[in-house]
């Protein structure tokens, strides 16, 4: 494939002391070449900038190039009217089409390759289902026989319905190690192998797990890939075990004139300075020159990276780089991040650059870690006039542009566009934790087109803890659409402080316009926010100092409310509101977090705004001119140029900015899946907590913990310790979410007790405040239920417990209980009564702690099942 090349306009270079000249078939036929030339003219003597002028071609790059101090102080340009390429894949030929239609060819059985190109585009590595996902139904605790445990039951064992897991019958454990499964946390993906799957109940077992699964969202989503029963639908690839590379055609393709590649080099470039010894690459430019192909091999364990898959390394990667410049540069065809620029970067210039088929993110400035101060620290880079569309297509949580703990970014007149997450994240601290991230200014850039209901929690511009004097101005925000809940426009998260937006038009996004989780002294003023499906301004945390002033601003409403209705958060006064204008197409009044305009006011809320059409000229047709008698403009509100939004310079190079990405799609909250669990605890280790529980996370280490010794069964149980100075009172206690809504639900488990622990088992809704059904309670010798004793709980011995209730809208509020005591017959128990007979949902199960003892209680044998209603 030849990638489509922006448009260079060239120069005559400046006079040098020496300029050499890089050629296919040259003296100097390489990247790595011409940097050897630099060397041993710097060895002769050469104390000037070296030019390298690149000529037309394509130029094989299989590993990565290496620039050292020594390699400092040279520009490497295209020469006039030179495109030149270079390539980090290898072609296949020899594809020979199949009676079923299907292509294949062969390559070496050592190649392992993670992604293929067929004409000029990226194609589907096979995968079911095609379109959509797979919904996981729980989580096993016990391992496939004679397959280990990789890591805890929650971060390596799923199980899915059998029908799905079907496709992966007949699979050999090679076959099964080389499957991907992909599961979404809410923002981010694991990308997982199979250590084995059993096809009769949905088990599936991995080789590794880093993230627990269920702890984000009460569902997880996941699809397959890479095997050939997959193997299904125009533009899907598959590569065995022996070399046979698989491909099913798009219409219109044929074997013979096919162009086919796959990557082969892992990096393109790394700059390798030493900020802690202050030993610097500096003074490097690079112009004109176009880089394809990078590849990526998947750890036999599989990898997580967590949010914004930030520990992913990038094909051009720096550390201890000064003066680096890339101007009119493309990059294209990655798996993992593209450029990344590291510990002790500054002066870095990315410059009407073009990055376009990403496997993760963009452009990563800085480190997660926080760097000492000094030479170490990452600062003043810039990046401008630059086109960055359509990544994370391996590895789906990769971003724009982020900046991690730098300072100094500018971000300007960029169009970022087609990520299933945030376009721009700035900053790498969850609170209020002094960092080094400050004065980060985003503007003029146009962000549209993210998440496509891939992944959640996400925003046009997304921020992270304080970043003192940044500014976010003159961008336009649009189409985010999220999977399930966070497709936010402009969106301060967990600390964020000391930010300004102004000037910004965000229209058309899943939720909020503007959404802030947590975070103090930030100002919102002169935005325009219109057109959001489920809410336009939000305010998730609220707490006991100045959040934020939103003032100056025009919210024309779509279909969403205008305010999070939580009248709580809003009723704290820690929300400045101030001479805006609110307006629903139609002249219906918006609710104000549940309140009537008049009583918002009478509050003190929004005393100088309006309700009131803002008149803009034709907001249906993307015209957001105010006519002259706008209400916003008698309020201060001070019209800006949209239209400046995005990048630069010539028509050919604007065009480019302006693809077609479609409709944007807006997720749906999936249905959680009732919660199905049979935990005797063997394999979870010694010290851990249960499989698939939640706790506190104030709750102190160690109070609930897999020991092993005297259990019901097996040979390990979950042992609970309760004392006079453990607070709350209530602790120590665990939980699960088991997502009932209706049916029959069962709950069993066994219980063994110290005569001075009090236990409560107990059943919950979701509401706030909760709803109980069942609840038993065992203490001072005894099981009651309902105010009365059902049975005597003797000392230190297993007794099995049963509970079991219908749930839903035709529940009678009634639930029966099973209690087997040692050498006894079971006695029944039925017709108790609801704690609350309202309560019609069951989301959560738990054991609390009630007593103040310094006392010991075990459970053993905890199932969970659920039976549909009919």
């Amino acid at each position: 494939m030849r990638p489509v090349l922006l448009p260079l306009i060239f120069a005559v270079a400046s006079a040098h002391a020496l300029t050499l000249d890089l050629q296919p078939d040259g003296p100097i036929p390489s990247l790595a070449a011409a940097r050897d030339a630099v060397r041993k003219a710097r060895a002769d003597g050469e104390k000037e900038a070296i030019t390298v002028r690149v000529a037309d071609g394509v130029y094989p790059l299989t590993e990565a190039v290496v620039f050292e101090p020594q390699d400092s102080d040279v520009i490497y340009e295209a020469a006039p009217g030179a495109k030149p390429v270079f390539n980090g894949g290898r072609k296949i030929a020899g594809f020979t089409a199949g009676p079923d239609g299907v292509w294949t060819a062969k390559v070496d059985p050592a190649w392992r390759f993670e992604a293929l190109w067929v004409n000029g585009q990226r194609a589907t590595r096979a995968r079911t289902p095609n379109a959509g996902y797979i919904q996981a139904t729980g989580q096993p605790t016990q391992p496939l026989p004679n397959l280990p445990l990789a890591g805890t039951p929650s971060r390596t064992l799923l199980s899915v319905a059998p029908e799905d897991a079907q496709i992966l019958q007949g699979l050999s454990a090679g076959e099964l190690h080389d499957v991907n499964t992909l599961i979404y946390h809410s923002w981010d993906v694991s990308r997982l192998r199979l250590a084995g799957a059993r096809i009769e109940d949905g088990t599936l077992q991995f080789t590794g797990g880093v993230r627990e699964f269920f702890t984000l969202e009460p569902w997880h989503r996941l699809h397959l890939e890479n095997f050939r029963a997959a193997l299904d639908a125009a533009g899907e690839w598959f590569l065995a075990r022996d070399g046979t590379l698989s491909y099913f055609p798009r219409p219109g393709e044929k074997p013979e004139s096919a162009e086919v590649w796959a990557p082969v080099a892992p990096q393109w470039l790394i700059f390798k300075g030493d900020a802690t010894k202050e030993q610097f690459v500096e003074k490097l430019a690079f112009r004109g020159l176009a880089f394809r192909g990078q590849s990526y091999t998947l750890p036999d364990k599989g990898v997580h990276f967590g949010q914004a898959e930030a520990g992913l390394p990038g094909a051009v990667e720096a550390n201890g780089a000064r003066q680096l410049t890339f101007e009119r540069c493309e990059f294209t065809g990655t798996l993992t991040h593209t450029l990344r620029f590291l510990r002790g970067c500054r002066d870095i210039t990315v410059r009407q650059c073009r990055l376009h088929d990403l496997g993760a993110g963009g452009i990563y400035i800085g480190e997660a870690g926080v760097p000492r101060p000094g030479a170490e620290h990452t600062s003043h880079v810039t990046i401008e006039n630059c086109i960055i569309h359509t990544g994370g297509r391996y590895f789906m949580a990769g971003i724009g542009v982020l900046v991690f703990h730098a300072s100094d970014v500018t971000i300007r007149h960029c169009d970022i566009a087609d990520f299933f997450y945030s376009a721009i994240s700035t900053g790498w601290t969850w609170g209020y934790k002094p960092t080094p991230c400050a004065r980060i200014l985003i503007e003029h850039c146009r962000l549209h087109h993210l998440g496509w209901a891939v992944l959640s929690d996400m925003g046009g511009v997304y921020t992270l803890g304080p970043q003192p004097g940044s500014v976010i101005r003159g961008c336009h925000i649009h189409d985010i659409g999220c999977a399930s809940y966070g497709g936010w426009g402009m969106y301060n998260d967990e600390g964020s402080t000391g930010i300004l937006w102004e000037n910004n038009l965000v229209h058309d996004t899943q939720s909020a316009g503007y959404h802030q989780h947590y975070g103090r002294g930030n100002i919102v003023r002169n935005n325009i926010i219109a057109d959001c499906a489920e809410e336009h301004v939000r305010y998730s945390r609220p707490e006991d100092f100045f959040a934020f002033a939103f003032e100056r601003n025009i919210v024309l409403l779509g279909e969403g409310r205008l305010f999070m209705h939580v009248d709580k958060n809003w009723d704290n006064g820690r929300v400045f509101l101030n001479d805006n204008v609110y307006w629903r197409p139609g002249g219906t009044i918006p609710e104000f977090a549940g309140k009537t305009w008049a009583d918002w006011q009478f509050l003190g809320r929004d005393t100088t705004s309006v309700v009131a059409d803002p008149l803009f000229v034709a907001p249906e047709q993307g015209d957001w001119t105010l006519k002259p008698e706008s209400p916003a403009l008698k309020l201060g509100f001070k019209p800006f140029d949209w239209k400046l939004a995005g990048v630069t310079g010539d028509a050919a190079w604007r065009q480019l900015a302006a693809t077609d990405f479609g409709t944007m799609i807006y997720g749906l909250k999936p249905k959680p899946t009732p919660l199905q669990l049979s935990d005797g605890f063997e394999s979870t280790p010694i010290g851990a907590t249960a499989a698939r529980a939640k706790e506190s996370k104030k709750q102190k280490a160690g109070l609930i913990a897999v020991v092993a010794g005297n259990p019901s069964k097996g040979q390990r149980c979950l042992q609970l310790t309760d004392g006079p100075d453990i607070e709350p009172p209530f602790e120590p206690h665990f939980y699960y979410q088991t997502n009932v809504e209706g049916g029959v639900a069962r709950v069993s488990f066994a219980v063994r007790m110290e005569p001075d622990y009090v236990l409560v088992h107990e059943w919950r809704d979701d509401a706030s405040p909760y709803r109980s059904g069942p609840l038993l309670s065992f203490e001072k010798g005894a099981i009651r239920a309902n105010g009365r004793t059902l049975a005597e709980l003797p000392p230190n011995a297993w007794v099995q417990v049963e509970v079991t209730a219908k749930i839903g809208e035709s529940s009678d509020a009634t639930w029966g209980c099973v209690l087997t005591l040692p050498g006894q017959e079971p006695q029944h128990f039925d017709g108790l009564k609801f704690m609350k007979p309202d309560m019609k949902a069951l989301k959560w199960i738990g054991f609390t702690s009630n007593g103040k003892a310094a006392a010991k209680c075990w459970l053993d044998e905890i199932e969970i099942s659920h039976q549909p209603a009919p």
